[in-house]
């Protein structure tokens, strides 16, 4: 290689020689933060263990055998402290006791728990949430309904069950409208929330928002209705049944009906021409029936398709009236080949279950 050469191969070979020391440097660097993250993320699981082996004991004791005098809680046990307060209250159902009650004043709790809101980490933040919800304290309300719409489901559902449980009277009509907006929210979670707080609180509001849905809103609404307060959408149901509403919205009512007096909408539905009407109106048949609506029920083992006939003998099985042996004494008259094997079908899974 000539001089000439040289000179010009000369940078790029001290620039190649400074990358791969910048590469290096790069990679100790990124291997020594992540050592030193596993260190911090380890001390901090020992000292959250520690924090919550200290005082669950204090929290689940019962009142005479509580310490006079309660530890201080400094700001790093908090977050152990924190699990264990709501792992007490979850096992309590949502309830306090007023032992719990006086441990938390004592230690300052409702204020280290509002700078627990103001965390980096999401997961300290639901958890002051959840553990705001178990103080009670009315004063929490509106730091809490700050929460009721935050973009995460799961904080937004921590806040409405707080909330719930804080003042229930003035949580009622904040939830219902976001009940209805928010389609992300899971349906079993809010009927849990609505439950445990007794029901009757949103009964009102949500009755009359399930009557004014539409579409999809309306099929959510009247399921959760119907789980949280069955007499208030009875009316509803019944009415939705009568009139000429849309097969989602017939198919909706007939899974959660639960009245037995309105079975007179529900028996016409019985010849639909859509199928699946048919076979979910044969099951709830089966579920709600009285005398008299087996002769109905015994005319749909021969239905064209399997799973209405399938429903039909399931109902009938259900029956209290009818049953294993009077099942079989029914599959004898039946001179149609598909009645008699839907029902020999039926009492082969009945079996197979009972031997399991």
């Amino acid at each position: 290689m000539d001089l000439h050469s040289f000179d010009r191969a000369a940078p790029i070979v001290e620039f190649a020689f400074w990358l791969g020391v910048a590469v290096f440097a790069m990679t100790v660097l990124m291997l020594t933060a992540t050592l030193i993250m596993r260190r911090v993320a380890l001390r901090r699981e020992r000292i959250y263990v520690a924090a919550v082996a200290l005082w669950k004991p204090a929290l689940v004791a019962e009142p005479a055998a509580t310490p006079a005098a309660i530890p201080h809680l400094t700001d790093r046990d908090l977050p152990g402290f924190v699990r264990a307060w709501n792992d007490v209250h979850e096992s309590l159902r949502g309830g306090t006791t007023g032992n719990l009650a006086k441990i938390a004043r004592e230690i300052g709790l409702e204020e280290q728990l509002y700078r627990s809101l103001r965390s980096v980490t999401f997961h300290d933040r639901v958890m002051a949430v959840i553990a705001l919800g178990h103080v009670r304290s009315p004063a929490s309300f509106s730091h809490v309904a700050q929460y009721l719409d935050d973009k995460s489901p799961i904080m937004s559902l921590c806040a409405a069950r707080a909330l719930l449980q804080v003042d229930p009277v003035r949580a009622g009509p904040l939830l219902v409208p976001r009940i209805v907006e928010r389609s992300d929210w899971s349906q079993g979670s809010i009927a849990a929330i609505l439950q445990e707080s007794g029901g009757d609180i949103v009964s009102g509001p949500l009755t009359e928002a399930t009557v004014r849905a539409k579409g999809e809103v309306a099929y959510r609404l009247i399921r959760l209705l119907a789980g949280v307060s069955p007499a208030s959408a009875a009316p509803i149901i019944r009415d939705w049944l009568r009139s000429p509403a849309d097969d989602h919205l017939v198919s909706t009512c007939l899974q959660v009906m639960s009245n037995q007096a309105d079975l007179d909408c529900v028996r016409p539905l019985l010849a639909h021409p859509r199928w699946h009407i048919r076979m979910l109106a044969a099951t709830t048949l089966g579920q709600l029936g009285v005398p008299g609506d087996e002769q109905q029920l015994i005319g749909m083992l021969s239905d064209n398709q399997w799973w209405v006939r399938y429903r039909a003998a399931r109902g009938l099985l259900k029956l209290r009236f009818v049953g294993r042996e009077r099942l079989r004494q029914i599959q004898r008259t039946q001179s149609d080949p598909y009645a008699r094997d839907i029902i020999t079908h039926v009492l082969a899974e009945l079996a197979l279950g009972e031997a399991s």
